[in-house]
């Protein structure tokens, strides 16, 4: 990462806005053009699988053989790369355990302990909570400011009888139950088996989102959503074949596996001057927003300049990966016929 995060701040007190037709003071105009810029570059067929600099980010967790599942936080694309203990493994997509000729899907039912089961994750798609609900439990909800209290969430999923939670909303028909935002807490009137969804409104504080025993009153924190997240959604993954621990010794008495990765960040709108921007680049975001304002224009020749300016976007952005990352000395250096030219070793072509 550079040394300086852009924000929104930096774009408005830059020619951005002058250069897409609009005022520095509009804060709102120069947001939204500012996300519809950063989403075309995330989607950008000219993306590599790592995407433009800025927009990866190392992290890590712990698992266990009981526990062997991890679902990334907001503004976590996919998985690159992950390391268990040290050691890279494959990271495979949904689609993997049904090839036609692949070893189908994975944990096995008949494997002792999951440890025949390679080594390596597998993506579980998107789920709404970091962990799911145990069944039978009923949903505490807990704002954090008082200035939320009034607001409310939509909770969708399936009851205790496994059906589908519908309720009125005034008038209206909702695909779940709503709570409203009461401090210190507010409860669910159904109790859950399976939740599949969740939405909030924009709070000023973080809402977590806890289950709650209806014998012991135990409490499991589930989801904490942040201010200006409104829909959760989250990859989570699934990792075979996982050691007892990384210790050297197998008697040790730590039963944690550490596993770092490299992520591909996400979209993550920009609302206020302060948030940070996914694209590092000025000069290139510019351009792209130029492109966007093209896209909207109706004139002959609107195409044309709207492809120009995409272009020019890309070019600075690959010139930016180039300079930060490098493009003579990669990260990946295969050499099975040694380093030295091919040509020298009379198995290339000399030219």
């Amino acid at each position: 990462m550079t040394a300086s995060r852009l924000r929104l701040y930096d774009f408005i007190h830059s020619r951005g806005p002058q250069a897409v037709g609009l005022c520095a003071s509009d804060t709102p105009g120069c947001a939204n053009i500012v996300n519809a810029a950063q989403q075309r570059i995330l989607f950008a067929r000219e993306t590599s699988d790592t995407g433009f600099w800025g927009a990866w980010a190392e992290i890590a967790f712990n698992l266990s053989q009981t526990s062997p599942f991890f679902t990334a936080p907001r503004g976590v694309g996919r998985i690159i790369n992950m390391d268990v203990c040290t050691f890279p493994v494959p990271v495979q997509n949904e689609f993997y355990e049904y090839l036609a000729f692949g070893a189908g899907r994975f944990p096995k039912t008949n494997c002792l302990g999951g440890r025949c089961n390679p080594m390596q994750a597998y993506s579980r798609g998107l789920v709404p909570t970091f962990a799911d609900i145990p069944a039978g439990r009923t949903l505490r909800v807990r704002p954090t400011s008082t200035a939320d209290e009034g607001l409310r969430t939509l909770v969708g999923g399936l009851d205790a009888n496994d059906q589908k939670v519908t309720n009125l909303d005034g008038p209206v028909l909702v695909q779940g139950e709503m709570i409203p935002f009461v401090l210190p807490f507010s409860d669910s009137l159904t109790p859950w088996n399976r939740i599949s969804a969740i939405q909030k409104d924009v709070t000023i504080g973080t809402v977590s989102f806890y289950a709650v025993d209806l014998t012991t009153g135990d409490e499991d924190l589930l989801l904490t959503m942040e201010p200006g997240e409104t829909v959760a959604s989250y990859q989570r993954y699934y990792v075979g074949g996982l050691p007892r621990n990384c210790c050297a010794v197998p008697s040790a008495d730590a039963d944690t596996v550490q596993i770092t990765a490299m992520v591909k960040l996400d979209f993550v709108p920009v609302v206020t001057p302060t948030d940070y921007l996914l694209v590092q680049n000025l000069e290139a975001l510019i351009a792209e927003c130029q492109s966007v304002r093209y896209s909207e224009m109706d004139s002959p020749t609107a195409m044309t300049k709207e492809a120009e300016r995409h272009r020019a976007a890309i070019r600075l952005l690959n010139g930016e990966l180039a300079h930060y990352a490098g493009k003579e000395q990669i990260a990946i250096n295969f050499a099975p016929f040694g380093s030295a030219h091919l040509a020298r070793q009379r198995i290339g072509t000399m030219i």
